[in-house]
C-alpha cells in the first residue's frame, strides 16, 4: 500500500514537473516550481528593476500554470504594441464569469469584435466631444460643482472628497447616457463603492486562471475564496443601473437626433438586428458601458488625488502653479482651455505626476495571438505579454534624474509645454492604447486647474505624503489619507 502511495505522489510531481516546463527559447527568468511557478513576483517598479538588472530587458515569470513575458525597454515595449501578434488579451475564464458565460465588451476582447466596438466608441464619443473645446462647458460645470464641495473640506485635515469620483463619472454618463448626479446623490456614491470593490476584488476571482487545480476544490470554498458571490452580487446592481439607462433610452429614443453612445449603439443593434454574429446585442451593450466607466472614471479620479498629494508634498511647486493661474485668469472665472496654452507649467506638473505616479504600471496584459518572437526569444500562442510603463517611466536613459519630481522637465527652453516622444506612456502604447485618453487628459487639466485656483493643499502637522500604492488595487491607485484643504482669499 506504501508503495503504491508513493507511487502515485511520483507520478503526481513528474506530471506536474511536465506541465511546468516551460518551452525552449523563452526570456530568462527566476527559477520555477511545480504548481506554484516562481517565488518571486514583479509587482512594483523595484521589482522590474532588480529582475531587468539580472535577466535584461526582456524577462518571463511564471505564476502557477501561465508564463508571463515582461518587458522593460521602451523601444521594445512600442514595437511589440504595434504588432498584431501581441494585440490580444488573455482569454481568462473570469471575463465569461463576468459576462454570465459570454465573452462581451470592448477591454478584453479580441479579433474583429473588438475593432468593431473600438472604432465605433472612438468615433461616437468623438463626436460627442471628447479631445474637442465643445466637451469643456460639461467639464467645467462638474468642476464647478467640485470646487463648491472641496469648500466643505476646509475646517481641518480631511480624506479625499467623494465628490472626485462623482465628477468624473459625470463626465461619463454624460456622453454615455445624458445623465448626471448631484455630488451627494446615495445612488451614485454607491456605484462609486461598488466599482473600487470590484477592483479590489477582480484579483482573487482571476486565481483559477493562475491555479487551475483550485477548480477541483469544494465549490463553496473556491466561492468563498475567490469571492465569487460578492461579485456577483455587485456586478448585479451596476448591470441594474445600467440596464435602467438602457430602458429609459429606448422609451425616448428618437432615431433622427441620436443623444449620446447609448443612442447610438441602440440605432446600430436595430440596424444589425439579423446579423446573428453582430456585437451590437444587449449583452455587449450592458458590458460595454461597464467597460467605460471602470476603465474612464476609476483611473481620471486616481489620477488627480495624485495631482493633490504632489502638490501637498511640493509646496514650491503649487505656489508657482497658483502664481501662473492668477497671471492668466481672473479669480472669479474657472481655467478653461482658452488658458490653457497660457498655462505651460501646469501642464508641465500634470505631466510630471503622470509620470511619477505611472498609475497603470504595468498597462493591461496582452497576449500572443500566436507563436512568435520578442527580441529574439520564442513565445508561444498565449503567452501573457506585459508593459512595464513604470520601469520606463524612470528609466535614466530617458529622464535625466528620473527620481526627481521636476516639472520642468516637460517645459523646452522658452517656457512652454514640450512633452518627450520617447518612453512617456500614461496612457498605454500601441493599438490597444486608452481609448479615452483625450478626454482624461481634458478632465485632468480643468480639475486640477479649478482646484489649484480655489485651495491649497498640504499634510496635517507631523504627517508626510503616503506615495505608496492602495493594497489590492491592481493598479498604482493612492492610499486614501488625509489632507489639508485651505481655501485662498
Amino acid at each position: 500500500m506504501l508503495l503504491e502511495v508513493v507511487a502515485v505522489v511520483l507520478l503526481v510531481v513528474l506530471v506536474a514537473f511536465y506541465l511546468n516546463k516551460d518551452p525552449p527559447g523563452l526570456p530568462p527568468g527566476p527559477p520555477r516550481y511545480p504548481v506554484i511557478g516562481c517565488l518571486s513576483h514583479c509587482h512594483t517598479i523595484e521589482d522590474c528593476k532588480k529582475f531587468q538588472k539580472k535577466y535584461g530587458d526582456t524577462f518571463s515569470l511564471r505564476i502557477g500554470s501561465q508564463t508571463l513575458v515582461t518587458m522593460c525597454n521602451y523601444k521594445t515595449m512600442k514595437e511589440a504594441f504595434a504588432r498584431y501578434e501581441f494585440i490580444d488579451r488573455p482569454n481568462w475564464d473570469f471575463l465569461n464569469f463576468l459576462s454570465d458565460g459570454e465573452m462581451a465588451g470592448v477591454i478584453f476582447r479580441n479579433g474583429v469584435p473588438w475593432q468593431t466596438l473600438r472604432r465605433f466608441l472612438l468615433r461616437h464619443l468623438r463626436g460627442m466631444g471628447m479631445g474637442k473645446s465643445r466637451l469643456d462647458d460639461v467639464i467645467l460645470r462638474e468642476a464647478e460643482e467640485l470646487v463648491k464641495d472641496f469648500r466643505k473640506y476646509t475646517h481641518g485635515p480631511a480624506f479625499f472628497p467623494p465628490s472626485i469620483n462623482v465628477a468624473t463619472l459625470n463626465i461619463i454618463w454624460q456622453l454615455v447616457a445624458s445623465r448626471r448626479y448631484d455630488m451627494d446623490n446615495e445612488e451614485i456614491i454607491r456605484f462609486v463603492d461598488l466599482v473600487q470593490e470590484f477592483q479590489e476584488d477582480i484579483p482573487w476571482l482571476v486565481l483559477p486562471d493562475f491555479f487551475p487545480w483550485l477548480k477541483y476544490l469544494p465549490g463553496p470554498l473556491v466561492r468563498r475564496l475567490c469571492r465569487e458571490d460578492k461579485l456577483k452580487a455587485n456586478t448585479k446592481i451596476g448591470r441594474d443601473i445600467m440596464e435602467e439607462a438602457v430602458r429609459e433610452h429606448r422609451a425616448s429614443l428618437i432615431p433622427a437626433s441620436p443623444r449620446d453612445v447609448l443612442d447610438e449603439f441602440l440605432l446600430e443593434m436595430e440596424n444589425q438586428k439579423n446579423d446573428p454574429n453582430s456585437v451590437f446585442n444587449e449583452q455587449d451593450l450592458i458590458k460595454t458601458i461597464f467597460d467605460l466607466f471602470t476603465a474612464g472614471y476609476d483611473t481620471t479620479s486616481n489620477m488627480l488625488r495624485w495631482v493633490i498629494l504632489h502638490m501637498a508634498n511640493q509646496p514650491e511647486v503649487q505656489r508657482r502653479i497658483q502664481q501662473e493661474l492668477d497671471e492668466v485668469v481672473d479669480r472669479a472665472t474657472l481655467p478653461s482651455h482658452v488658458h490653457r496654452p497660457r498655462l505651460p507649467y501646469l501642464d508641465a506638473t500634470i505631466n510630471e505626476v503622470l509620470r511619477v505616479s505611472a498609475l497603470v504600471t504595468s498597462g493591461v496584459a496582452h497576449a500572443a495571438a500566436h507563436d512568435t518572437y520578442l527580441d529574439k526569444h520564442f513565445i508561444p500562442k498565449g503567452t501573457i505579454v506585459i508593459g512595464n510603463i513604470g520601469f520606463c517611466h524612470f528609466d535614466p536613459n530617458y529622464w535625466d534624474e528620473p527620481e526627481e519630481f521636476r516639472p520642468e522637465r516637460f517645459l523646452n527652453e522658452s517656457g512652454k509645454l514640450s512633452i518627450p516622444k520617447e518612453a512617456f506612456l500614461p496612457f498605454g502604447t500601441g493599438k490597444r492604447s486608452c481609448l479615452g485618453q483625450a478626454l482624461s487628459r481634458m478632465e485632468l487639466y480643468v480639475f486640477s486647474a479649478a482646484l489649484l485656483q480655489n485651495f491649497t493643499f498640504g499634510v496635517p502637522e507631523g504627517r508626510t505624503v503616503d506615495f505608496s500604492p492602495r493594497p489590492m488595487s491592481g493598479n498604482n491607485f493612492p492610499k486614501d489619507q488625509e489632507i489639508v484643504i485651505k481655501l485662498r482669499h
